[in-house]
């Protein structure tokens, strides 16, 4: 499941509710709205990948002003399935593309990152880190692209595309506001990730990680110890990629040996 390939097609009983995308290997990130024709929180979801497996899957999780649902799959760790695509913050000035096609259609969309991060207030009234994106594809309607994950251009030194948004909503056109434009609004997945308790991992995803956990009186090598530790298991467990968790652990050790030169006031 590469390419791009991580997209999922949200279905219950058969009927097309919206999109989403593996964000590891046990949660499906979603737009909530694409989740209002469920018949009840506790539905039992059909979750159809790529390559036509059916898992099956419940809502766990969802923030409601902004609009963003978390999806558990069932017995997903006995389902192989792969690594989930990396993330990053979103850049301005990017090409970016859609894997992801609605039931009956062929059209994927690309075009450009224009303006990124931005504020965004969602129909909900929250706030969210977004991304504004330039389509390129004349569709008056992008509603049964909602929920699916948008990828960018590779950062140098890198040959995968990182997934950077979800596709949230489109504005509508100036000229005619009954019409929707070309411009579409997605959120930041980084953002998404901090505000689902679920993946407390991203916090250690800028420089100076702590471990989850920080003990009074522990000593800076038991932190980092502690770290790399926690590191490896979310990687064994799929939790993150390869790829980020070897990224936290140069940045662990860095700030290890900053601190171990004296300038962590905790160490004993």
């Amino acid at each position: 499941m590469t390419g791009g390939h991580y997209w999922v097609r949200i279905k219950e009983g058969g009927t097309p509710l919206g999109a989403g995308f593996l964000l590891t290997r046990v949660y499906v990130l979603t737009a909530l709205h694409c989740l209002k024709q469920m018949s009840s929180e506790d539905a039992s979801l059909e979750l159809e990948l790529p390559d036509r497996r059916t898992l099956k899957g419940r809502l766990c999780d969802s923030v409601e002003e902004v609009d963003l649902a978390l999806i558990s799959i069932e017995g997903a760790r006995s389902q192989q399935l792969p690594l989930a695509p990396p993330t990053d913050w979103p850049r301005p000035r990017v090409r970016w593309r859609g894997s992801y096609c609605p039931p009956g259609e062929h059209l994927q969309l690309s075009g450009i990152v224009t303006h990124a991060p931005i504020t965004y207030r969602s129909a909900e009234q929250g706030e969210f880190t977004g991304i504004q994106l330039t389509a390129e594809q004349d569709v008056d309607d992008f509603s049964g692209y909602s929920g699916s994950p948008v990828d960018t251009d590779p950062v140098k030194h890198s040959d995968e595309r990182p997934v950077v948004g979800i596709l949230m909503e489109q504005l509508t056109s100036r000229e005619d506001p009954a019409r929707g434009s070309n411009v579409l609004i997605a959120a930041s997945v980084r953002h998404a990730m901090e505000l689902f308790p679920h993946f407390a991992v991203d916090h250690l995803r800028s420089d100076g990680a702590v471990p989850p956990r920080r003990a009074a009186g522990r000593s800076v090598r038991g932190r980092t110890e502690d770290v790399l530790a926690s590191l490896r298991q979310w990687e064994e467990a799929g939790l993150i990629t390869a790829r980020d968790a070897q990224e936290q652990r140069t940045r662990t050790l860095r700030q290890f040996g900053i601190s171990a030169l004296g300038d962590d006031p905790d160490e004993p």
